[in-house]
């Protein structure tokens, strides 16, 4: 699919223009896979999702306050597609950590503790989801989320764990996605225990 044709499908899905009215966290898909860079091997697991205010809660605006809270970096952290969409990136090599926000990578600092606090805040909500809060737009589904899985994943290889972006709907299985909500969870709260120097 075109990125123009894939544009087209969010914007009608979050415009409401599908006649399909989703609010709050909705559209969450996990995903596990392998980057290869140079000899070595990036593991990661990636949580996204489309955030929206709604009566339960206001998910997207608190996401923009918290990126105005924190320093900028040359790129910003809003993604390139919509402000409401948001890829969670866990990855590891050899031992190193790494949170990443659409893409960029979040430092384990002061300045950056909000970002870190609302993650830890938003994936301990979607862990505790009922299957009727998970709601996932099969026009979503469909077509734009092998481009929204794992942030810009046709700008390099991946290799998928549990499954493969050609057939996505394992990666929207609630029982998977509340699973991948505690290890982004688990994997934040290993930051912070080490910034904290907490063992």
């Amino acid at each position: 699919m075109s990125k123009k044709i894939c544009l087209r499908v969010l914007k009608s899905i979050m415009n409401g223009t599908n006649n399909i009215n989703f609010t709050g966290i909705r559209n969450i898909g996990y995903v596990g896979f392998e980057r290869p860079v140079l000899l070595n091997t990036i593991k990661s697991n990636s949580l996204s999702m489309v955030l929206s205010d709604d009566f339960k809660g206001k998910d997207l605006l608190e996401f923009l306050e918290v990126i105005a809270k924190i320093p900028k970096n040359k790129y910003g952290y809003k993604h390139p597609f919509s402000k409401e969409l948001l890829n969670i990136e866990c990855s590891s090599l050899n031992g190193f950590d790494v949170l990443l926000i659409n893409g960029r990578p979040i430092k384990v600092d002061d300045e950056h503790l909000p970002m870190f606090s609302y993650i830890a805040r938003l994936t301990r909500r979607i862990a505790g989801m009922k299957d009727s809060e998970m709601l996932v737009n099969n026009d979503y589904k469909e077509f734009a989320a092998k481009d929204t899985l794992i942030y810009q994943s046709k700008a390099a290889p991946v290799f998928v764990k549990n499954g493969n972006l050609t057939s996505v709907d394992k990666f929207f299985e609630r029982d998977f996605v509340r699973r991948g909500a505690k290890n982004v969870n688990e994997f934040v709260q290993k930051l912070m225990n080490k910034y904290f120097c907490i063992e």
